[in-house]
């Protein structure tokens, strides 16, 4: 019996062993080399919203640190600012850091369906939004919209030359390197 349980942890210990390797080891994506072309948006919290949809819940500090960031992409020249996040290989997002974030307004509404005649709506609105207090950029794949690369700094949008957009271009730098060369 002993020799059974022994044989068994040994399997399951290999099986460990060979499973995906950690993020670290398996290094950057390579669609962070391949994608030539690339959207700009925020993280609001439920996901890319674009640059170009006007929204009241993006703060002033995020509109600031994404222009530093789009200057930062056409001076880098590495990747094509598209408008639309369809055109785009590549969605990254930024998102200040803050643990509590409160809004509010006047909501003035007609019916929704655009039929005459149907409810009107006129009240406060509000929310309130529990986060991160670490500044972030995130990647995502536009086609899938899955996560591929996440950076998180406190005050790392901060400044000239955000310490997270460093880290971000020192992950393309690896990820460059890491994928074979085009014949």
């Amino acid at each position: 019996m002993r020799t059974l349980f022994h044989a068994v942890l040994g399997v399951v210990a290999f099986g460990a062993s060979c499973a995906l390797p950690s993020p670290a080891e398996a290094g950057p994506p390579a669609q962070l080399a391949q994608a030539r072309y690339v959207a700009l948006g925020y993280d609001l919290g439920d996901g890319f919203v674009s640059e170009t949809d006007v929204r009241a819940d993006v703060l002033p500090e995020e509109r600031a640190a994404l222009q530093t960031i789009r200057a930062g992409i056409e001076q880098w020249g590495r990747y094509q600012i598209v408008v639309r996040p369809g055109q785009a290989e590549l969605l990254i997002a930024v998102r200040k850091g803050r643990l509590v974030s409160a809004g509010g307004g006047i909501n003035v509404g007609g019916p929704s369906s655009g039929r005459a005649g149907g409810p009107v709506g006129i009240g406060p609105t509000g929310g309130v939004q529990v986060s991160s207090p670490d500044d972030m950029i995130e990647v995502f794949d536009a086609a899938g919209g899955s996560l591929i690369w996440r950076g998180m700094k406190p005050n790392g949008l901060s400044g000239a030359g955000p310490p997270l957009w460093d880290n971000f271009r020192a992950e393309v730098a690896k990820a460059e390197k890491s994928v074979p060369k085009k014949p």
